[in-house]
Formats: C-alpha cells, sequence, structure tokens
C-alpha cells in the first residue's frame, strides 16, 4: 500500500544554534515518505548554511531563501502554497521531534479522517528542565461545545498537529502574516471551521523556551502591536465566515484570558508602551466590540478547597488578577486558628498550603475582610481524615501534610465521614456561614459541587477506579455537605451560586499530568464550568 505524503513546513529565523537538532529530528522520522520544505528567512547568524548542509544530504528537503525577514506567519503560508502532500505538519527550526511523532500523526489522521489531529502535549524545555505538558484529554471533538473546549483549553500551538491540506486550501485557513504569537488568531479560524478534530495522546514535540525572553521590552511591544494584529484577524475572519455570533462568548473569553495575563506581564516588568498597547485592545476590542466590562469589579477572589477547584477558577480567567488559595484543608481545620508553624517540605506551594490549615489563616481572612471579594469553595478536601493536635486545634492529613516534615505533634487522628467528623463538620460549617452573613455585602459565593472521580480514561474510553465504593461513598458525603451549607446559607440570607459537573465529563485523564487519582477529573471539565462560570461573570459579578 502507497503511503501518502506528509509536507513538513520549517521557517528558519536566526536559530542557527538549534536547527541541526531540529532538522536531524525530521530527517530521522520513521515515517520516511516526506517533502521538508525549509523556508529561510534573512538572518544574521549561521541558519542559511545549516540549512544548505541538510539539503544537500537530503533530496526530500526543498530550501526556499527569502532575501528579506517576512515572519513565521508568512513563512508557513508560502510553504503551504509550496507543498504537494496529503498533509501539512510545520515544526518550528528551534524545536525537535521524537522520532516517530509524524508516523503517530499520520496514523491517526489516515484512520479518523479528521480535518486534522494534534497531540493533546507536547515537553516544555528550558534551563536543563524538561516538563511534559498536557491540555484536554484524547478523544474525538466535533460538536459546538467541543469545539468551544478545543478553543479554549488546548493550546492554540500548530507545531504539534497535522493537518488535511485540501481542507486548509479549501478553507483558505492562511495564517495572519506577523512577526509574534500568529497562532493566537488563526486558532479561532481554524478551530471554527473544523468538522471533526482529533487529540491523539502521544507526545512528541520538545518545545524549546530557554532563548525566547519576551519580557524585553521591546519585545514585548513588538508582540504587543502583533497581538493586536493577530486578534484583529481572528475576529474578522469569524465574523466573515459566519461563526462570530455563534460562537462570541468563547472568542471573548478567548481574548479576555491572553490579554489580561499579557496586561500582568507588562505590570511587572513595569513595561508603560507594551501596557499602553494592551489597555488600548480592552478599549476597543473586549468593550467596544464585544461589550465585555466589569469583569474585575471584585478586589480579590479567595479559593476555599481542592486543586479541582483551583484550576475551575483559573479558566474563569477573571479571578487571575489576584487569586488566594487555601488548599489541602478541610473546614474543621481552616477554622480553628492555632500559632503559626514552620514546616519543612520538598515542594514550596504545599508548604504554605500545609502552614496555612494548621494556622487557620482562611478564618482569619474571611473575618477580617474589607473588601469586595469572590469567594469559590468546594469540599472535595473533606475526604481527609483529620488530625487532633494537643490543645483541641485540627488539621487536615492531606496528601501535602504527608509529604512534610516539622509538623505539630498530634493527639488523634478522625476518619473522614464518621458521625464525629461530621458532627464536628457541621459546628465549623456553621461558623463559616456566620461569618458569611456578616460580611454579605461584601462576598459572593459560588459553590462547586466537585466529585471524586469514578471513573478514568479519555474520551474514547473510560474505566472504574478500584475502591470504586468507598469513593461513592464520599461522593455521597460531599452531597450531604453541599445540602447542608446551602439551607444554612438560605436561612441567613446569604446568595450561593452552585455549579454542579456534567456527566459527559466526569473522569479523571489519564494522561493528565498531575497524576491519574480519583480527586482530579480533566481538562475538558476544568474548562467546560470556567466557560459556565464566566458566562455570570459576563451578566455582572454583582448578580452571581
Amino acid at each position: 500500500m502507497v503511503r501518502k505524503t506528509v509536507s513538513v513546513i520549517v521557517p528558519v529565523y536566526n536559530t542557527g544554534e538549534y536547527i541541526d537538532q531540529c532538522m536531524g529530528s525530521i530527517c530521522s522520522q520513521t515515517y520516511r515518505n516526506l517533502e521538508i520544505i525549509v523556508v529561510y528567512d534573512e538572518s544574521g547568524d549561521d541558519s542559511l548554511e545549516r540549512c544548505r548542509y541538510f539539503s544537500e544530504r537530503d533530496p526530500r528537503i526543498r530550501l526556499i531563501i527569502n532575501d528579506e525577514r517576512k515572519g513565521l506567519g508568512a513563512a508557513r503560508n508560502q510553504g503551504l502554497r509550496l507543498a504537494t502532500g496529503d498533509y501539512v505538519v510545520y515544526v518550528d527550526s528551534d524545536d525537535w521531534l521524537k522520532e516517530d511523532f509524524i508516523e503517530k500523526l499520520y496514523q491517526a489522521i489516515e484512520e479518523t479522517g479528521a480535518d486534522y489531529v494534534s497531540s493533546l502535549g507536547y515537553f516544555i524545555v528550558g534551563n536543563g528542565k524538561k516538563e511534559r505538558y498536557t491540555t484536554l484529554p484524547a478523544g474525538t471533538y466535533r460538536s459546538d461545545t467541543d469545539k468551544m473546549l478545543i478553543l479554549l483549553g488546548e493550546a492554540p500551538a500548530v507545531w504539534k498537529k497535522i493537518y488535511n491540506r485540501e481542507w486548509l486550501l479549501k478553507k483558505n485557513l492562511f495564517q495572519p502574516e506577523t512577526f509574534y504569537y500568529e497562532d493566537w488568531g488563526y486558532d479561532i479560524a481554524l478551530v471554527l471551521e473544523a468538522e471533526k478534530i482529533v487529540l491523539i495522546p502521544e507526545t512528541g514535540v520538545f518545545y524549546r523556551t530557554s532563548h525566547k525572553d519576551d519580557s524585553a521590552h521591546d519585545t514585548m511591544v513588538g508582540i504587543c502591536r502583533d497581538f493586536r494584529k493577530t486578534l484583529e484577524f481572528g475576529v474578522n475572519e469569524a465574523q466573515e465566515r459566519g461563526t462570530l455570533d455563534k460562537f462570541r462568548l468563547a472568542i471573548e473569553k478567548y481574548m479576555v484570558h491572553d490579554v489580561f495575563l499579557r496586561e500582568q506581564l507588562a505590570v511587572e516588568t513595569e513595561n508603560r508602551e507594551a501596557l499602553r498597547l494592551l489597555q488600548d485592545i480592552s478599549a476597543d476590542f473586549l468593550e467596544e466590540r464585544f461589550g465585555c466590562r466589569n469583569l474585575y469589579e471584585f478586589k480579590r477572589h479567595i479559593c476555599m478547597g481542592s486543586f479541582s477547584l483551583r484550576w475551575i477558577v483559573q479558566s474563569t480567567t477573571a479571578p487571575l488578577k489576584k487569586l488566594e488559595h487555601f488548599a489541602f484543608s478541610s473546614i474543621i481545620a481552616s477554622f480553628t486558628p492555632y500559632r503559626h508553624v514552620g514546616i519543612k517540605h520538598k515542594n514550596l506551594l504545599r508548604k504554605q498550603q500545609v502552614e496555612q490549615d494548621i494556622s487557620g489563616i482562611f478564618y482569619e481572612t474571611l473575618r477580617n475582610l474589607s473588601e469586595k471579594t469572590i469567594l469559590f469553595i468546594d469540599f472535595l478536601e473533606e475526604r481527609c481524615p483529620i488530625l487532633e493536635m494537643q490543645d483541641g486545634a485540627y488539621m487536615t492529613e492531606s496528601e501535602a501534610y504527608l509529604d512534610a516534615d516539622g509538623t505539630p505533634v498530634t493527639y488523634r487522628r478522625i476518619l473522614s465521614g464518621t458521625q464525629e467528623f461530621m458532627g464536628l463538620w457541621q459546628q465549623k460549617c456553621l461558623e463559616l456561614v456566620e461569618e458569611l452573613r456578616r460580611k454579605r455585602e461584601l462576598v459572593s459565593v459560588v459553590l462547586v459541587k466537585n466529585r471524586m472521580s469514578e471513573r478514568y480514561g479519555n474520551l474514547n474510553w473510560t474505566r472504574e477506579f478500584e475502591g470504586i465504593g468507598e469513593i461513592r461513598q464520599k461522593n455521597r458525603m460531599f452531597s450531604e455537605m453541599e445540602h447542608y451549607f446551602l439551607e444554612h446559607c438560605k436561612a441567613a440570607l446569604v446568595k450561593v451560586t452552585d455549579i454542579a459537573l456534567p456527566e459527559k465529563w466526569r473522569f479523571t485523564d489519564v494522561d493528565f499530568r498531575h497524576g491519574c487519582e480519583p480527586q482530579y477529573m480533566n481538562g475538558a471539565l476544568y474548562t467546560y464550568l470556567g466557560y459556565e462560570l464566566y458566562k455570570k461573570f459576563r451578566d455582572g459579578l454583582d448578580h452571581i
């Protein structure tokens, strides 16, 4: 059987230091039927010499030489117009691939007939470290909701995908011709035009970050100028293609997230010019074109509960300006103040969270609130036993606590879900409700009805976790706790917005980079809930 040709398009600009590793990884791919199009932009290093070296030794390489720099988007478009393969893969010249990566992509797009196939993750390489980064669970995405999830939850990078070339040309899916971040605007057109997108679990791209300095003053200003162009491209493409109205809120949220992340970086680096450009984007796009206002009225955003809750809260976008998290902590421990304890922990974030749990800082934080605050809460950490200290205070036997050293001496252990545990929990829950009643003019409460996963897998398959009976028992306990909390909030005239988990995505992603454990779900679920909460923010935080 004749295997189809894959056109690999490699833009090159000032990457002489890395091009050997990049080109070597492409030329040695196990999938051999490649057309390799190298588009060289005028550079100031030896990139051209290195490209010529490879083109002289591999007849599959076609070297295109530009006498001026046109930019990454233009180089990719140039390569696409010249490509003759059935499929297209883009590779950045400072990255490199696993030797079977194109083979995996090819097999998937041949078997599924997708418009494009993407690896669900990649390896971030920099400063001597390599970290696997993943996004959404593997599987097939084709509904309007699925497209929203891909747009908001999947990395927009074009270099970890394989595309049907005929589809790209038929849909006129060429990239904005900017020098920076052309992916961001392009993804709006790409995702919303696709009828079938497939994510595969194989991770085969090594994305190099060590030489990229986006925080340098002039670079950041250039990025912000191109960022405006790429967003203009994406919005205009959606309007011309008739997808803007249907996906308006998702496109808005997509832009809000990135604009405000860049604003934070501009503030941190005191780059006034970049900040002005970003504020212009906010005014011209988010406010004037999308009518997006009042997302940041609340001064403080507090997250009390699990790391699953944190990921949901982060994906709403709005709380990113300031997010305080109290994790690995039962309501029982968080409402029993104790003297400050300095513990030892190999993970600084977990160290801080355990110290907060022991010291009862959440109680003090809530009691001393003096500004408008949104409180996100779930009860997933109540699955952990409670440890009573000798003076009657409590701490949570969380996974972070179990890895810590130097914690206080405990008197006894109270198992989660026992009668004594539930009695203590209800007592502290009433104290929490009373504090919320006192602060109800300042605090808006969002209860996320998180659960432990009963299954693990991806969109194509799932299996039950071992110990499913205990997991279900814990989930019933969470439901009882939520009912108790909501009933007493209602009696105290404390308004609570509650949001439940849709059944479709209630599973742990087997490829989740933080582990395949029942206390985690998956990126699709977190993205979906973040989007649903964003809708509520969009209507005005005062109305949550």
